[in-house]
């Protein structure tokens, strides 16, 4: 118990309060923080049925949808939630929980719909949180020597991997 107790500090500990540029293989928006997004192409699909698609989305993603959606506007196709997906940290032997929050936005018209997903924050118990753009801080990520820190390859194998 004392060991998983020292690893979930460790944990929480890690990703240092920081400011500054995010590292280069993460994809930012024009404000620095990190933003997953694209653009998918549905030809001869109209927006009404991608809007009820995301609203499926949601349903099969979480187990309430209700709780997730926090703003839902059919007459713009405009759908965001906030919800997380646990990820686990390998540290020394053990794999300790953290929880990966996250908004997602998903916005339909005629033939397409765009996905954004950002405002990432990590959390390995009740009273700590950590922004993803802090755990991706160039200063903090990288070591002397310019290698990344094992941990916080850890982290981001975790993040893209469940994007």
């Amino acid at each position: 118990m004392k060991h998983r107790a020292f690893l979930i500090t460790l944990v929480t500990m890690l990703p240092i309060v920081a400011s500054g540029q995010v590292i280069d293989d993460l994809p930012t928006d024009e404000n620095g923080g990190i933003n997953f997004n694209g653009v998918v192409q549905m030809d001869s699909t109209n927006a009404k049925e991608l809007y009820l698609r995301s609203k499926q989305f949601f349903v099969d993603i979480f187990k309430s949808a209700n709780d997730v959606i926090q703003m839902d506007d059919k007459e713009s196709g405009i759908i965001v939630g906030k919800g997380f997906t646990d990820i686990y940290i390998k540290v020394l032997a053990s794999s300790v929980p953290v929880q990966m929050w996250y908004s997602i936005k998903l916005q339909s018209k005629d033939g397409r719909y765009k996905y954004e997903i950002y405002n990432i924050i990590f959390k390995s118990d009740p009273s700590s949180s950590t922004p993803a753009e802090q755990t991706f801080d160039k200063k903090t990520y990288y070591k002397k020597n310019g290698e990344p820190r094992d941990i916080f390859e850890k982290y981001k194998n975790e993040m893209t991997s469940n994007m």
